[in-house]
């Protein structure tokens, strides 16, 4: 689904911009297991999001880290925007972006939506 086309060059850039959204941070193998995307595509993404200014990443480990940049002029505009985008995904995708899970959970324990 591609909502912002017109907007961002590509849809793999909506998915992890929408992905950074609801998480607040990622890696690049997560957002592409997320949307069973080509991991390729979304470093590329990634990369050209961070040198537009629109992400920036930290190593932690081995691993590089991304999420919205705070001092990114127009992030308020873009929130605004992405939350719209969410807004029209299919109920299932949204609820599980809103669900963050970093290992497992103990049984009977209730689903608890990330923050958004």
């Amino acid at each position: 689904m591609f909502v912002l086309k017109g907007v961002l060059r590509a849809e793999t850039q909506e998915k992890i911009l929408i992905y950074l959204l609801c998480r607040e941070s990622g890696y690049a193998s997560a957002i592409s297991g997320f949307y069973g995307a080509s991991p390729n595509a979304v470093q590329k993404q990634l990369v050209r999001l961070e040198e537009d200014g629109l992400l920036v990443s930290r190593l932690i480990g081995r691993l590089r880290e991304y999420q919205l940049n705070p001092r990114y002029v127009f992030l308020a505009p873009v929130k605004e925007l992405l939350k719209a985008a969410l807004k029209l995904y299919p109920a299932e995708i949204q609820q599980a972006l809103l669900i963050e899970r970093s290992r497992p959970r103990a049984a009977g324990k209730p689903l608890v939506p990330a923050k958004t």
